[in-house]
């Protein structure tokens, strides 16, 4: 089966303006000859083609400007619905990490109460992230290596989320900091997350 050349479709491609232009050109011309102010009277069947053409023309400049306006607005409108849903959503998951705060094991404590204690949102461990694998599978502490990044198994970076971090911070008594000794000579406090033998 052979289909019809479709090129006469470009016409769709003309915008906005030419449509506009070509549907008041249209409505001009019925409107003149209405009034006997043309040279010569169009024919009736001359006449309802241009009105058809008008019709259509201004058909498609509407619905061209009505999309315009749409994408405006979208523009306008769509980061701060998104921001609304983001600030709705993270204040929802920080009223959870709350209401769980009392089921937190004590290292899960010790860990949280080092970090605000040194102000750090972010620590290094190992893939599985030793005593904090948990918190991890909570959400409560994130992976936060972008994609292709190259990491050590015994460094992979790790942050704290921000709603969290508000949660911590507004709720430090339960976040008590005592300092463990570290049994490596370069740091004199060992990191809470890590396990023994880890380097």
């Amino acid at each position: 089966m052979v289909f019809p050349d479709a090129k006469w479709l470009d016409f769709l491609k003309a915008g906005l303006p030419a449509f506009f232009g070509l549907a008041l050109a249209c409505g001009a011309a019925i409107y003149l000859n209405h009034l006997g102010l043309l040279p010569m009277a169009i024919p009736e069947v001359v006449g309802l083609s241009i009105a058809l053409v008008g019709l259509l023309s201004g058909g498609l400049a509407i619905g061209l400007l009505l999309a315009a306006i749409y994408r405006g607005i979208s523009w306008a409108v769509k980061p701060r619905y998104e921001a609304h849903l983001y600030k709705r959503l993270a204040a929802k998951r920080k009223r959870e990490f709350v209401s769980y705060i009392p089921f937190l094991s004590d290292k899960e404590r010790q860990i949280f109460g080092y970090l605000l204690h040194h102000k750090r949102r972010t620590f290094t461990n190992t893939s599985d992230c030793g005593y904090a694998g948990e918190l991890l599978s909570l959400g409560y502490v994130q992976m936060i290596a972008k994609g292709g990044q190259h990491v050590d198994y015994w460094s992979v970076p790790f942050g704290v989320p921000d709603h969290v971090w508000e949660a911590l911070e507004e709720n430090r008594d339960a976040f008590p900091h005592k300092a463990q000794p570290s049994s490596r000579r370069e740091r004199a406090e060992a990191d809470p997350w890590r396990k023994p033998g880890m380097p």
